[in-house]
């Protein structure tokens, strides 16, 4: 099969969103590369010209007819060849549902100087365009608020969705005649969406019909382990109907005001049986030449690709500031903040890097040490700031200011936080005003999710680099930096290995000289909160796996001894379940005013994972199966007994 088909050539570019000169710019330079290359048909990615993350910024009619208009350059561009891209296209003279200009999220077939208009095809759309067939309405996909998918479409006009699954004909150099089908990302994901009882399967359709291949063009965004769902569903579907199949994909990030939304790549040139021929490198622009390129690519394993994923996210500032910025962190010589100097380091390199340390008397030397030393393996500029008198100053200040009704309760929760909001709310967000700089939030997804966190101090910053990665994985990514990216101790091992403990340092309770640190159970708590967040489990879940013998297998962390160590009896469990749950629920009107995290998992908080603000509700099953749990016979409580 594979020598039947014309060059292809597959552009992974990286899109510019709200920046269609600079995509065009960039497309057309890749048009004449691969042409000069000896390529017939170029096929690009979703919404390739305008950027797919764009918010309600596609309310604004100016803005998307201005998008629209730049199909016109990549037609002209098209001279003796096939060129496959997707933009927004109008019906300026049909409503959507919303009342606004109708917009279809559609591909573009131009050919030698012309748009490709299928005869079999009903009329009305614009300029020969395939609109979009599935919008995905989950996570932070807004398709069906913008846009107007084929399916309604054909609701509108009472006809199949498949009348509009024509194959496109474009002439090759030889003579021949090549038929292509063509597709927009969550297309390929067909099993999920019925018409008539059966899988809307577009893809069936154009191998009924005479396609030869079938051309997926994307904006699928990176989570871990997305890839590999993709090669199983695009062989699923081919094995219904066999056909080359090519996915293009774009790299770089898109943001949606409170997430960083990263793409990979991994643009795949599929045979008929399902099986990847061909990959373009992740994570950076490529063109993928099918059949001619026989190169071969090593997928990436989790912490690499997680670094990547989070590199590309930071660099994303530049773009949305039309700059290079310079970044600002709180060194604090822990774990979280010394993984994001280390990913601002190689991100911006050093000259753009910046770091304070800010103790008081409770912040140990050994931390101090390793904010300092870490830095100086960086090469990053560094600078102790003490803030014991300020925060000597603001404390007898809030201790002594009383209302008439009474002198109020100055806590030790009360003492901590003000230390937290002096050095950022105080004196980084001081300094980066005085340098021009940016500064970051160095939350982990674990403390995020539980509150541990000072809203207006630590919860600050222009972005946060590693807010969707649980305290396990920051480890993991720590080592990762250590043993792959700079092949020696840049992060101090004694953090690594847990000699220093994760701490907060705000208070003699908090002694890393000690072993004194933070309240969290890191390993189990991380493992409960992604059921949570990414699975939407909930406290009567996990009674009901335990109560049934599943806990630890569904819950995918296996150390039982240690389980049994923290909760010696059955209630101790469950008020731990219950506080998790509780702490998940009165904190979100501290991560909604968080920082835009870049997303790396299944559910992230921000846009991707909506929250509310609501009052405590427990679901009837809930005192079911916490009274089944009470009434098991405790493993612990039975070494006692025996």
């Amino acid at each position: 099969m594979e020598t039947t088909l014309p060059q292809i050539a597959l552009v992974q570019m990286d899109v510019k969103a709200g920046r269609p000169d600079l995509n065009v710019a960039n497309m057309v330079e890749r048009i004449e590369s691969a042409r000069a290359q000896g390529a017939e048909i170029i096929a690009f990615s979703e919404l390739c010209i305008s950027g797919y993350i764009l918010g309600d910024l596609w309310e604004v009619d100016a803005l998307v007819e201005d998008f629209a208009s730049y199909s016109e350059d990549i037609r002209a561009a098209s001279s003796g060849l096939t060129v496959i891209f997707g933009n927004v296209a109008i019906a300026a003279q049909q409503i959507g549902q919303d009342g606004r200009l109708r917009k279809y999220n559609a591909v573009y077939v131009c050919c030698d100087g012309e748009y490709v208009v299928r005869p079999n095809a009903p009329q009305g759309l614009p300029f020969g365009i395939h609109p979009k067939t599935l919008h995905p309405n989950y996570r932070f996909f807004d398709d069906d608020r913008h846009f107007f998918s084929l399916r309604q479409l054909a609701e509108a006009e009472s006809r199949s969705p498949y009348d509009w699954t024509q194959p496109y004909t474009v002439p090759l150099k030889d003579g021949r005649i090549f038929r292509f089908g063509v597709q927009l990302c969550e297309d390929m994901w067909c099993q999920d969406y019925e018409l008539a009882g059966e899988a809307l399967n577009t893809l069936k359709v154009y191998k009924e019909r005479g396609a030869e291949a079938v051309f997926n063009l994307s904006a699928s965004p990176w989570t871990w382990q997305k890839n590999d769902k993709r090669h199983r569903v695009v062989q699923q579907i081919l094995a219904a109907a066999a056909l080359p199949f090519f996915y293009i994909n774009q790299v770089g990030a898109q943001n949606n005001g409170k997430n960083i939304i990263v793409f990979d790549g991994d643009s795949t040139a599929y045979a008929a049986d399902g099986s990847a021929l061909r990959r373009s490198h992740g994570w950076r622009e490529d063109t993928l030449h099918y059949p001619s390129d026989k190169s071969e690519t090593t997928p990436m394993r989790e912490m690499e690709a997680i670094y990547n994923g989070i590199l590309t996210g930071l660099r994303h500032l530049d773009h949305i500031r039309g700059a290079q910025n310079r970044i600002l962190i709180a060194a604090s010589g822990g774990i979280d903040s010394s993984v994001v100097a280390c990913l601002l380091e190689r991100a911006f390199g050093c000259e753009r890097v910046f770091a304070v340390n800010m103790p008081t008397r409770f912040n140990a030397q050994i931390t101090q040490d390793n904010a300092r030393d870490l830095c100086a393996a960086l090469n990053i500029d560094y600078l102790s700031c003490p803030i014991g008198e300020l925060y000597d100053a603001v404390a007898s200040k809030i201790k002594k200011t009383e209302f008439a009704s009474g002198p109020g309760d100055y806590t030790r929760l009360v003492d901590e936080n003000i230390q937290a909001r002096i050095r950022f709310a105080d004196v980084l967000s001081g300094l980066a005003a005085k340098y021009g700089l940016l500064f970051t939030n160095n939350g982990n997804k674990t403390e995020i999710a539980l509150g541990y966190a000072t809203l207006y101090g630590d919860i600050s910053g222009a972005i946060a680099p590693i807010a969707d990665l649980y305290k396990v994985q920051v480890f993991a990514l720590a080592r990762y930096l250590n043993e792959s990216v700079y092949g020696n101790e840049v992060i101090p091992n004694n953090i690594i290995n847990g000699n220093t403990v994760p701490s907060a340092e705000l208070s003699e309770a908090q002694d890393v000289t000690k072993g004194l640190g933070d309240p969290i159970k890191y390993g189990y708590h991380d493992a409960l909160l992604r059921q949570v967040i990414e699975y939407r489990k909930c406290a009567s879940d996990f009674f009901q796996w335990y109560a049934q013998g599943e806990f630890f297998s569904r819950l995918g962390w296996k150390d039982d001894e240690l389980f049994y160590q923290y909760f010696p009896e059955s209630q101790s469990w469950i008020n731990d379940i219950e506080w998790i749950e509780r702490q998940i629920r009165i904190n979100f009107f501290k991560r909604i005013q968080a920082p835009p995290i870049i997303i790396l998992s299944k559910r992230a908080f921000g846009f991707d994972l909506r929250e509310s603000q609501r009052p405590e509700y427990i679901p009837r099953q809930h005192a079911l199966f916490k009274s089944k749990v009470l009434s098991m016979q405790w493993p612990q409580q039975k070494n006692t007994h025996s």
